[in-house]
């Protein structure tokens, strides 16, 4: 029978194989999630009930356990909400589940070892009357006009993906709509420490020093407070097309990547990439990596996940 292939694994198997070995090989992950990977998937399934017409507030409360980063999150959604408030879009699909075979570029025929799967954000008809593509997406990095974070996207692998997956599921897709919302740099205020508290005669604490904690309430103020004030800065959309050429350099790459992962297999080699470790952030499985037992032992602060595609759970993630 064969493998699943996503998106996400193939990226993960070129940035370190070694890595891809112990998250999608062994089934090793780490045992909470990241914050970027809370917010991210909390944002995107807050949306999908706003599209359903449902207010999204138990779905965060679901979603997050932290006060705080649902307060973050909840400020995120409304702002998102209110920027794109007004655009003509219809939404024609959404979490759209594709399954498919991954096609010898050259001559057509399916590979027995992997299908290619995933999900599609949605597929929205534009004011126009063309078909899109919908990825939503969150991001800490710099997408002002003219940042590298828009050059890369007109290279990037997975709109090549499911735009073909999209035309095979039936879709006439035309281009693809990409809406990037920035996660707030802002974190909760806290008490400063009793040791540094100083004081004016009047009793009242010099600017910048707290006697308490910010409450999430004042927090998600606070941040909606300054997405409402540079909405440009936090959210943006662009089209990015795709020729045929370059769905045809996709379909080549794909094939030449599944081929280094089978002969990775077959072998059981998987070699580390140093390069990777701490770029653009550390790597969750810095600390294991050196392990010489990981396929006996989970180590401590890792589970061994049964699903080994949770990329693939129409959850907005």
């Amino acid at each position: 029978m064969s493998e699943i292939l996503t998106h996400s694994r193939l990226a993960c198997f070129r940035t370190c194989p070694r890595k891809h070995w112990m998250q999608y090989e062994l089934g090793i992950r780490p045992d909470t999630d990241s914050f970027a990977l809370r917010v991210g998937s909390a944002f995107h399934a807050a949306l999908d009930m706003f599209e359903k017409g449902i207010q999204p507030d138990e779905t965060l409360q679901r979603a997050l356990e932290d006060p705080y980063d649902l307060a973050l999150v909840a400020a995120m959604v409304y702002g998102h909400m209110e920027r794109w408030n007004g655009e003509q879009l219809e939404v024609v699909a959404t979490e759209l589940q594709f399954d498919m075979p991954l096609r010898n570029p050259e001559t057509g025929a399916p590979t027995q070892t992997w299908r290619m799967a995933g999900v599609i954000d949605r597929i929205v008809t534009l004011p126009d009357g063309r078909l899109a593509l919908m990825e939503h997406k969150t991001t800490s990095r710099d997408f002002s006009p003219g940042a590298d974070y828009w050059v890369r996207l007109h290279m990037d692998m997975q709109l090549s993906i499911y735009v073909i997956a999209a035309r095979e599921l039936g879709y006439d897709i035309a281009t693809i709509l990409y809406d990037v919302t920035r996660r707030p740099q802002l974190r909760p205020l806290k008490a400063t420490p009793e040791e540094k508290r100083k004081y004016k005669a009047t009793g009242e604490l010099y600017a910048n020093l707290r006697d308490r904690d910010e409450t999430p309430e004042e927090f998600a103020a606070r941040v909606g407070g300054d997405i409402e004030s540079r909405p440009d800065d936090y959210f943006a959309r662009i089209e990015i097309a795709r020729l045929d050429q370059d769905l045809e350099e996709c379909a080549a790459e794909l094939w030449a990547q599944q081929r280094a992962l089978r002969e990775a297999q077959l072998a059981n080699r998987w070699y580390r990439d140093p390069g990777a470790c701490f770029s653009p952030y550390p790597c969750a499985y810095l600390p294991i990596c050196q392990n010489r037992d990981l396929e006996e032992v989970t180590p401590t602060g890792f589970i061994r996940s049964a699903q080994q595609h949770p990329e693939l759970a129409t959850q907005g993630g």
